[in-house]
């Protein structure tokens, strides 16, 4: 299996990153990022992904998370979301962990190197237990989920997105993502 190195940003990922953004092109561009806009400097992107981590200027509503990106020989294949805290939406959408890998490089073990760094990243944080949602018809997050040490609470109707999901949790002790 192809390892990917996952990592944040730098100033030196500038056009991996936009070469990134452009193999979601006609999607929700959250796939790749939620906080670079339009014209927005890279390098303003970069220090925004750093304060977003450190919970420097994080307004009401969102969240310290950090952002890391699995890197393939330059190329940017996927991206993963940790949420350090969970407010009342995440509760509900989106968890602890959000994971993302472009199309044209899934189905060969990426999600998973992403995931597991994931569960790892918030593990060293001090959490001991990790929120996950995902869609019931998204087999490959339910069996990844499942797969390591999944728990399914229950599933939830959310309406602004107008659909189910399922919300599952990990007990980081016990888990056997390691």
């Amino acid at each position: 299996m192809e390892l990917l190195e996952i990592r944040q940003l730098t100033l030196h990922d500038e056009s991996a990153f936009l070469a990134g953004l452009k193999e979601w092109e006609g999607e929700d561009t959250s796939w790749h990022t939620f906080t670079w806009k339009e014209g927005m400097p890279f390098g303003e992107h970069v220090v925004r992904l750093e304060n977003d981590a450190l919970g420097i200027g994080v307004k009401a509503g969102p969240v310290p998370h950090t952002m890391l990106y699995g890197f393939l020989d330059g190329q940017i294949v996927g991206r993963c979301s940790i949420r350090q805290e969970l407010n009342e939406r995440l509760l509900t959408n989106g968890g602890n962990i959000g994971y993302a890998v472009t199309p044209r490089f899934r189905k060969r073990g990426f999600g998973s190197q992403l995931f597991k760094t994931g569960l790892s990243y918030i593990s060293e944080l001090g959490r001991k237990k990790v929120l996950l949602t995902c869609a019931p018809s998204n087999t490959a997050s339910v069996a990844m989920i499942e797969g390591n040490g999944g728990v399914m609470e229950n599933e939830v109707f959310v309406e602004e997105d107008g659909e189910i999901l399922r919300r599952y949790w990990i007990d980081l002790k016990s888990s056997s993502y390691h």
